[in-house]
């Protein structure tokens, strides 16, 4: 089985520290016995050097003949102190000796270590005395020093045994409390990934953790708000599938049923010319949907090349298609140019500007009036049109970009509206990189608003 991030942490930092914590400490420890050692090889050569000189001073002051007993004096005298002693003459013989068996004589001018047969370690010396007429060996017990490395040693893995299993209790904790912020955030994924998208991490503290998870709850609005608009536009093109249904099998029904209602052979002419009449409006309005449907696929699939473009001709060609409805209807169209030149596509703006006053127009009784201007707002170009027609509610404001949706649908049907004209225009807003806006109240007419920002154009969706 596969250990956890948590896991793997924990063993790897506690496996590094022990090992480096217990090596130092073993590598002091043995670096303080080889100090011990050289301090008490110094101290016997102290030692070995006094021996030496008393030895000589006696041995010229009482004479060659008493050598052996001179030898035998110093070596039982120096035995009760620990350390033993070895004479041997200039022929390598040896003429007294109180060393244990087993120790190895060193060469003259030699020090060594050597251990005897009982397993004792001694510090073994010799030196040529008496102008070379005897080699002395001085052996000194040091085992006592092994003895208090020895129990050193078992104290130091004592010492580490403890301290290993505080450090590994301590560092679990510690780390587990680290990582309990990742823990919580991988819970918070795991819930994300189950659907539940109102779920956040914490954002406590300054560390790297807060920061991930505030990065974290950043990316998870960003899901929750494209996740929200897919069903919203899920939502939009399902009704608006249903809306084109709709729309299509009325006229669909009606062309078939005078159709059949022509083949009959026994209708009138006149009849015949009316349903015949009606056919061929039934096929216009068809042909109006199909169009206002590829001119939306159009702006949609398309980016637009912005061009300038003089406000006046824009206008006044707005004006100049309405301008005999409207007085035929006693209705007041003027336009008001406060920008001399705007940047965005002449034909898509034109049929923007053709959309909202057709609507205007449908929407003011006689007597009324409709503004049609541009001006900047907001460091935006914004193309306008005003009518104190019947205006819209809250609710109808809030669909009425939506395709096929309708204020009145007897009286659009009857006007020829498709219920595609808004939607259309909030493209054409939306491909100048601006969006649509309307205000209104009902019985305090309308004000629709195209904002426009040819600077940063958005993408081809």
């Amino acid at each position: 089985m596969r250990m956890k991030f948590f896991e793997r942490t924990y063993l790897l930092t506690l496996v590094l520290f022990l090992v480096f914590l217990n090596g130092c400490i073993l590598m002091l420890t043995l670096y303080s016995y080889e100090r011990r050692v050289d301090a008490t090889e110094q101290v016997c050569l102290s030692e070995q050097y006094t021996i030496r000189q008393a030895f000589e001073d006696d041995y010229d002051g009482t004479g060659n003949g008493s050598d052996l007993i001179l030898q035998t004096t110093y070596g039982s005298f120096y035995q009760k102190k620990g350390i033993r002693l070895c004479f041997t003459d200039a022929m390598g013989e040896i003429r007294y000796s109180t060393l244990p068996a087993g120790l190895q004589i060193p060469e003259a001018g030699k020090l060594i270590q050597g251990k005897s047969e009982d397993g004792v370690r001694y510090v073994l010396i010799s030196e040529t005395i008496c102008d070379g007429a005897f080699t002395l060996t001085y052996a000194k017990d040091i085992s006592e020093m092994d003895e208090e490395f020895h129990q050193l040693f078992i104290m130091f893995l004592g010492v580490s045994v403890a301290s290993s299993t505080l450090l590994a209790l301590f560092l679990h904790l510690v780390l587990r409390r680290l990582y309990a912020p990742l823990d919580k955030l991988r819970s918070v994924t795991e819930q994300l990934s189950r659907g539940n998208f109102s779920v956040r991490a914490e954002e406590r503290g300054g560390d790297e953790f807060a920061l991930l998870g505030a990065d974290f709850n950043r990316m998870a609005d960003q899901i929750n708000a494209q996740m929200n608009e897919l069903k919203t536009t899920a939502d939009q093109k399902q009704r608006m599938l249903d809306d084109l249904a709709h729309e299509m099998r009325t006229p669909l029904m009606s062309i078939h049923g005078y159709a059949e209602y022509i083949s009959n052979a026994n209708i009138p002419e006149e009849e015949r010319i009316d349903s015949a009449q009606c056919i061929m409006q039934e096929s216009l309005r068809l042909r109006s949907i199909s169009e206002t449907l590829l001119d939306m696929a159009f702006v949609r699939e398309n980016k637009i090349h912005p061009a300038p473009l003089a406000t006046r001709v824009l206008l006044s060609n707005t004006w100049d298609r309405f301008q005999l409805r409207a007085q035929a209807c006693g209705i007041e169209l003027t336009c008001h140019e406060e920008l001399p030149i705007l940047w965005g596509d002449e034909l898509l703006l034109e049929l923007l500007l053709s959309n909202l006053t057709e609507n205007a127009l449908k929407a003011c009784r006689e007597g009324g009036r409709i503004e049609i201007g541009a001006r900047e707002e907001d460091g935006a170009v914004m193309l306008y049109v005003k009518d104190n027609g019947i205006g819209l509610t809250n609710e109808q404001l809030v669909h009425i970009t939506e395709p096929f949706y309708r204020t009145d649908r007897a009286r659009s049907r009857s006007g020829g509206g498709t219920g595609l004209g808004l939607a259309l225009c909030a493209r054409i807003a939306k491909a100048h990189g601006g969006r649509l806006e309307f205000l209104s109240a009902p019985g305090c007419g309308c004000e629709a608003r195209a904002y426009l920002d040819v600077r940063e154009l958005p993408e081809a969706t």
